[in-house]
């Protein structure tokens, strides 16, 4: 069965994002060795789940990084997955997507179950918090991937808003004080 992976960058403090989405905090500090990870991580999965706020942005970045013929050749292969592959998108606002193999979805249960039986390699969740809750409300989360900066942010989104158990399955440590913890969910 697929695995249902969800990578998240927070704050010391568990915060997903500022009070009104910011994601400033961790730009900075985001290095060649997480682009080696997230890319290594692209490559177990063939299919990333969204909610609107998260797949427009991603949208419009990684379409544009796929016309960039002169772009950095260090996110050549990062562009090329992301961009060939399926891309599911949850929205009640959202009626069409333009990024080449994306489509929308309506009931998370239904689509998340039946994914996870079809053949194919694992499923990845960016961001999208709100997808995330309702995941984890279902136990559709298999595995949990934080990318835990060295920042603290007062007033922010909380990844976590409900008891979750989590089996620490590993680490890895980067130059800017990153630390990428992996949790299995549930016990």
């Amino acid at each position: 069965m697929r695995k249902v992976i969800v990578s998240m960058n927070v704050t010391l403090n568990g915060c997903m994002a500022g009070r009104d989405g910011e994601l400033d905090w961790h730009y900075s500090l985001w290095d060649e060795g997480m682009a080696r990870a997230t890319s290594a991580h692209l490559g177990e999965a063939d299919t990333v789940l969204f909610g609107r706020i998260t797949y427009q942005a991603m949208a419009g970045y990684w379409m544009a990084k796929g016309r960039d013929m002169f772009g950095a050749r260090e996110d050549a292969d990062f562009t090329e997955m992301i961009n060939g592959y399926t891309k599911i998108v949850f929205s009640r606002t959202l009626k069409t997507t333009a990024w080449q193999n994306s489509r929308m979805a309506k009931n998370i249960a239904k689509e998340v179950t039946a994914l996870k039986h079809q053949g194919g390699k694992d499923i990845l969740v960016y961001g999208s918090g709100t997808i995330v809750a309702a995941l984890n409300k279902l136990n559709l989360i298999d595995e949990y991937r934080l990318w835990v900066h060295p920042v603290v942010i007062h007033g922010g989104r909380a990844l976590f808003k409900t008891s979750t158990a989590l089996h620490f399955t590993g680490k890895t440590a980067f130059d800017t004080g990153v630390v990428l913890m992996s949790y299995k969910a549930g016990l």
